[in-house]
């Protein structure tokens, strides 16, 4: 057999050609992997062997074929980067689930915005957001992804803090977005709601305009404009689900 050649080597950035044109693809997605950080009450995530190569050869017998190998998974529709459904925070909708959503809610022009100066366990207003779009030079129009950013990104390998030591949008600020035709809100934390406001006012505000809002979002800060780029997520369609982890991109043209 000639050489083989290897398969390139994953990294977060990198460029291709796309229609043509060179874009600029940045990987927005956390892993999926028992270790990672779990909302508290989330069902946690376990990979196991379920069939190694060895055992496959046992299994087949005689043959010169060495054999595939499988792992099987157990976790939640609300782990590592995922998509909450509507359906997730609005039981009167059960048509709403993962499977569910529209293509078009998934690719869109998008903006990103940094309120890492909000402290923890409290709440993001609107002031906050206004100003950091103002900050930012960035205009919300209909149709697009609003990510913002709070800072806890950089906790992700300290569970305990990553899961409860971050702001959330307040009602107003939710509302807001919402009514500026925003199809979907992006976070960095482990949930768009500030942790010590147990009534939920961004997934309540989400649930009642219908809109999806995404969670765990990384490298954020990494994108080198505050618009005129594209987010794509790609959730796996579990039937009558209420999330999916998805593979999270951003893509700008050079």
């Amino acid at each position: 057999m000639d050489k083989v050649q290897e398969p390139k080597k994953y990294q977060p950035v990198m460029v291709i050609e796309l229609f043509g044109r060179k874009v600029h693809i940045l990987d927005l997605s956390r892993e999926v992997s028992p270790d990672m950080p779990h909302y508290p009450g989330h069902m946690k995530t376990n990979l196991w062997w379920h069939l190694t190569h060895e055992e496959c050869r046992m299994r087949l017998g005689n043959t010169p074929f060495e054999g595939y190998a499988v792992k099987g998974i157990v976790t939640c529709d609300h782990v590592s980067t995922h998509v909450d459904a509507v359906y997730h925070f609005n039981k009167h909708r059960p048509d709403l689930t993962v499977d569910n959503i529209s293509l078009a809610d998934l690719i869109t022009p998008a903006a990103w915005i940094d309120v890492a100066h909000v402290k923890p366990r409290t709440h993001i207003t609107l002031r906050d957001v206004k100003g950091a779009l103002e900050m930012a030079k960035a205009t919300l129009k209909p149709g697009m992804t609003l990510l913002y950013y709070t800072g806890i990104d950089q906790k992700w390998n300290d569970a305990p803090t990553y899961v409860s030591q971050y702001p959330g949008l307040d009602r107003e600020a939710s509302e807001w977005i919402l009514d500026q035709g925003v199809v979907n809100v992006c976070t960095d934390a482990t949930s768009l709601d500030n942790p010590a406001d147990i009534t939920y006012p961004n997934h309540t505000a989400h649930g009642q305009r219908l809109i999806i809002h995404t969670e765990n979002i990384a490298r954020m800060n990494q994108i080198p404009r505050h618009d005129n780029f594209y987010f794509a997520m790609f959730p796996w369609r579990l039937t009558g689900a209420t999330g999916s982890p998805v593979r999270a991109l951003a893509l700008w043209e050079e």
